[in-house]
């Protein structure tokens, strides 16, 4: 969730409603009162519907003019929201899911073995906020399976092919790093690099790896990722690019 905080100065006597709603070019921006808030906070929470948690005793025109301000922001996020929807044609890694249309009233998962069929109605609006939302659904029980396919798999040859040893593995549903690795050794790996190219994945397995001796990233860490994986610079500038699909 993308938030930005604004500080307000508290005006009394502000008597309006504790919710308000304002459509401007398609987008549903809704004004809520919390009494919790300090800040004026924007959350952007699809592409076509921003939250605005106001501050009681904060006046709607302050907080309007704030969004204001921030316009060029919320569009920004607003257009990578919209960019970051799936196509029809989209493809798992190895295909384990399957997208067509069907006599159903609205979208359906159905599961059969290690294949995730997602169905959504004939005619219906396949880039709509429902049929997205589901499909996503969708996705995640594919690429979960694609993921405890793969990745423990790839991860065991690269530790032999580069001589690291490490503890247990899990699989999660990271809202903020693509992995990680314990002081144990431990690497959690996020079951969204199966949406990424395989060169995208080793890197991502290597830096873990790489962790399991320099648990830091101070000089001697990129140094032997870079022994690893000559092209770590450019990998690293490219994932940089790509967000969480599910």
């Amino acid at each position: 969730m993308n938030l930005i905080d604004f500080l307000y100065k508290k005006e009394k006597n502000d008597k309006t409603k504790k919710a308000k709603t304002v459509i401007e070019n398609d987008i549903e921006y809704s004004y809520i009162k919390n009494k919790k808030s300090k800040y004026i906070k924007i959350s952007i929470k699809n592409a076509n519907k921003v939250r605005i948690s106001v501050p009681i005793n904060c006046p709607y025109r302050l907080a309007k003019d704030f969004v204001e301000q921030k316009k060029d922001w919320i569009y920004e996020h607003l257009e990578r929201l919209e960019l970051n929807k799936i196509d029809e044609n989209y493809r798992t890694k190895t295909d384990n899911l399957l997208i067509s249309t069907g006599f159903v009233e609205k979208p359906l998962i159905k599961k059969s073995g290690n294949i995730i069929q997602f169905i959504y109605p004939i005619g219906g609006d396949f880039y709509s906020n429902e049929v997205q939302r589901e499909l996503k659904k969708a996705l995640k029980k594919a690429i979960e399976i694609e993921a405890g396919e793969y990745l423990p798999k790839r991860l065991d040859e690269l530790s032999k092919k580069f001589n690291f040893k490490y503890g247990k593995l899990a699989l999660k549903n990271h809202k903020t790093r693509w992995g990680s690795c314990s002081f144990a050794n431990n690497i959690n790996l996020n079951i969204n690099l199966m949406t990424l190219s395989s060169d995208l994945i080793d890197y991502v397995l290597i830096h873990e790896l790489c962790h399991t001796v320099e648990k830091n990233h101070k000089e001697g860490f990129w140094n032997l990722l870079e022994t690893c994986l000559p092209n770590a610079k450019s990998l690293r500038k490219e994932l940089k690019t790509k967000t969480f699909t599910v």
